[in-house]
Parts: structure tokens; sequence; C-alpha cells
């Protein structure tokens, strides 16, 4: 029979291999660990420094006039349809502040420059009533800080009217029937008048 000093030599033999048995090799929790670096959630990563916020693209431009933008000018010279032709250019000044989101990006008195599209003066016909003449213009530039800054505008069109000579004493209609000779139409120096952007203009 086995001594109980070989009964003990076995059970120490049985211990060491179940503990050897048991423990997890350094390999596989290296692994373990590196993996779990390699999977790192979306917030663990570091922001990129390129790219445009999206919010950026809300914030309106401090130098753009948008479409649709009123400017009331003020004439520097006559227009009439009587001598006035189509490619002409006029001076004018911008008579009231443009104001853009409760910033003024024009400023009164700021230069600006007109063309005219379309003149016509009146014409007589034998056997027919008289044709008025009638003009068409538009805004073309602004000088802004010194450079002329293109534009598009809407136009205006206006055409020049007929109407009786009265009498000044009576108020009636002169016996002769005459017609008022003011058939042509004539912007004053000074005339106000109003036009409205028809493309977003960039001033820089």
């Amino acid at each position: 029979m086995p001594s109980h000093a070989g009964h003990l030599t076995i059970v120490l033999l049985m211990l060491i291999l179940i503990s050897a048995c048991g423990r997890p090799t350094s390999d596989s929790g290296g692994s373990a660990s590196s993996s779990a670096d390699s999977q790192k959630l979306p917030f663990d990563r570091q922001p990129r420094s390129t790219g445009i916020s999206p919010s950026q693209s809300l914030i309106p431009s401090a130098t753009k006039l948008p479409e649709g933008t009123p400017i009331l000018i003020r004439l520097q010279s006559a227009l009439s349809s009587a001598s006035a032709h189509a490619g002409d250019t006029f001076g004018a000044i911008v008579d009231e502040p443009v104001v853009v989101d409760g910033q003024t990006l024009i400023d009164r008195g700021t230069p600006a420059t007109g063309r005219v599209l379309e003149a016509k003066p009146s014409a007589h016909s034998p056997g027919h009533s008289p044709a008025p003449g009638y003009l068409r213009i538009v805004l073309v530039s602004l000088t802004v800080a010194g450079r002329p800054v293109m534009i598009e505008t809407s136009s205006i069109f206006v055409k020049g009217g007929v109407h009786e000579e009265r009498n000044r004493a009576t108020g009636a209609a002169s016996s002769a029937g005459r017609k008022d000779r003011d058939r042509d139409i004539v912007f004053g120096i000074d005339r106000s008048l109003a036009f409205r952007l028809t493309q977003t203009v960039d001033l820089q």
C-alpha cells in the first residue's frame, strides 16, 4: 500500500495542474484589451479641426443686399422721352439709406447710375391721334467705397399723357379744341424714383 507521503504528493500534483489550467494566458488578455481599444465609440474620438459648422450658413452676410431690397434715388439730371435714347445713362444719388437687419449698408447720398432701356418721342400722324412718348429706365450700379458695384433692378416704365387745354377765363375747353402738346414724359432734376433689386448683390 502507498505510504501517507505518497498520497500527499499526488494531491499536490493535482492542485498544481488545476491551478495551471484555470489561469488565463497573457496572450488572450492582451488581445481582448487591444480589441476594446480599437472599437472606441464615436464620442471618444477627437473632433476634426477642419470643416464649416452647419449653423454658419444660417448667419446672414453683413455685406449683401438681398433680392427685393428697395432703393430710392433722386435724379441728378433731367430725362425726357423727347431727347433720350436707348443705352443712355443718367446720374442719381441714393435718397434714403439702405438698411438690412438693422445695419446701414448703403448711405444716403451714395452715387448711382441708371440706364435708358427704351425711349420714344411723341409722334404725329395725319388722321390719327398723336402717339405719346415713353421711357423705360433701370439702375445699373452704385458707387460704394469709391468703386462701382453692378446691380440689377426692376424697371420703371412711364408714358406721356394727353389732355385738353382749357380756357383760363372760363375753364371750358378752348373753341379750337386743341390738345396740350405735353405728350412727352419728362423727369426733372431732383425727381425721386423707387427701384427694387431683382438679384442679390454682394458689396464686397
